[in-house]
């Protein structure tokens, strides 16, 4: 999921990879603290949760969030199984 919202979605005015995405993601989920940059200007994002460590509570609801802001951006979901899935619930 997080690949294609990569691909296909601009945020912020700027393409990002789907490891920047991953990692916003989970900041914008579970929590951020915005730090001075330390080796130049600016702030940066620190994150200390991991999607490695989600409870499978806490990892359906991160999907959700992601459906649903895919979908408010019209990403087109391309793995055929991800897919297959949406038609079976949209039933």
């Amino acid at each position: 999921m997080i690949s294609d919202i990569a691909d296909q979605v601009e945020w912020a005015g700027e393409k990002m990879d789907a490891a920047e995405w991953k990692l916003l993601i989970l900041a914008g989920a579970y929590g951020q603290k915005v730090v001075p940059n330390p080796i130049g200007d600016g702030f940066i994002i620190k994150n200390n949760r991991r999607s490695s460590g989600l409870w499978k509570p806490e990892m359906a609801d991160l999907i959700t969030q992601l459906l649903a802001f895919g979908n408010s951006k019209g990403v087109n979901w391309q793995d055929p199984e991800w897919q297959s899935y949406l038609r079976e619930i949209a039933a």
